[in-house]
């Protein structure tokens, strides 16, 4: 009995970890698929396409396998890398960019040096995630319809520490605004809470429910869907009051006028 027990535990030691290293070598575990298809955007205005491997952070070389040959690319050479689904069609881009986090109260910024971070939602502002390794896991959400959970594959930050940015067109590199981690995330909301409320000021309703933690840092997701709409609606309204004004034209004063006789 006493052995069955050690090798239970050692079962689930095993698998609650997401990287064991031993003698030098790492194993890893539920890291999900960690290549597709997808097209190098390069910085001279080449392409390339074929199987990619996702860049880890702080990568300085991307492998990429076209037809039968394997090939590395320098990061500093790339523009960005535009991730392929099963249709063929773009579901997510990696960009390797400087980012910015917060120093003062929401007013000051220090930017960090370029990695690869990754593109998940885009709109108005668009949501980008931070780790040291990447997989396309699948992952149980909320139907819109149905309301029932559903499996889909996501993107997923599969390393320890998940950093989220986001960035509107108009600014300049995405900005910190959520830090988790795929191990012990006590105490991480504390962040969001701070920094989300600075980002989100514009929206005074999503301010204030991530001020009062009606939204929490794993709600990012939700809370960049509904500023996007909000922003649009917003646009939208604006669109369809201008084309409803009525220009009117003033009369002429020099018009001639006639006297009752």
């Amino acid at each position: 009995m006493r052995i069955n027990f050690i090798l239970i535990m050692s079962a689930l030691c095993i698998t609650s970890f997401v990287h064991s290293q031993s003698a030098g070598i790492t194993f890893n575990f539920g890291m999900g698929e960690q290549k597709a298809n997808a097209v190098i955007f390069k910085k001279d205005k080449q392409k390339v396409s074929g199987i990619v491997n996702f860049p880890g952070l702080a990568d300085k070389k991307v492998k990429i396998k076209v037809g039968e040959e394997n090939e590395k690319y320098a990061s500093s050479d790339i523009d960005s890398i535009q991730i392929l689904d099963d249709n063929k069609k773009l579901s997510y881009t990696f960009v390797r960019t400087k980012t910015k986090v917060y120093k003062k109260k929401g007013t000051e910024f220090k930017v960090i040096d370029e990695n690869w971070i990754c593109k998940i939602i885009t709109g108005k502002a668009s949501l980008y995630l931070g780790g040291e390794e990447y997989g396309i896991k699948e992952v149980k959400v909320e139907d819109e319809k149905t309301k029932e959970k559903i499996k889909v594959k996501k993107m997923q930050v599969v390393s320890k520490e998940i950093n989220h940015y986001l960035k509107r067109s108009n600014e300049d590199y995405p900005v910190l605004v959520s830090v988790s981690s795929n191990a012990l995330s006590a105490g991480y909301n504390a962040f969001f809470k701070e920094y989300g409320v600075y980002y989100f000021s514009d929206n005074p309703e999503i301010a204030k429910k991530i001020e009062d933690k009606e939204y929490k840092y794993d709600d990012i997701e939700k809370v960049v869907d509904l500023y996007n709409v909000k922003r649009e609606k917003k646009a939208e309204s604006k669109s369809a009051l201008k084309a409803t004004k009525i220009k009117i034209t003033p009369p002429d004063s020099k018009a001639k006028t006639t006297k009752k006789k």
